[in-house]
């Protein structure tokens, strides 16, 4: 199995799959193959991975019960 070439715009079109784990083994072998010959790929997946990790530390605030009833209300109706 020959691996798929990638160039820079598949591999950031990709990078949030990539850094969830939603991709096939084939393509996250063919974006990690990438990754360790761009540097630029590279710092763009680092950056991405610590904005990630970032924005999951943030404390989420508690929606209050009228504004969670109401979405649930208008989510019902579609």
């Amino acid at each position: 199995m020959t691996r798929p070439t990638l160039d820079c715009e598949q591999v950031i079109a990709q990078i949030f799959d990539y850094l969830d784990h939603e991709l096939d083994a084939e393509r996250v072998d063919a974006i990690e193959h990438h990754l360790h010959q761009c540097k630029s790929c590279f710092s763009r997946k680092e950056f991405e991975q610590r904005m990630l990790a970032k924005v999951g530390e943030l404390r989420q605030e508690a929606v209050p019960d009228a504004l969670n009833e109401r979405i649930r209300g208008l989510l019902k109706r579609y």
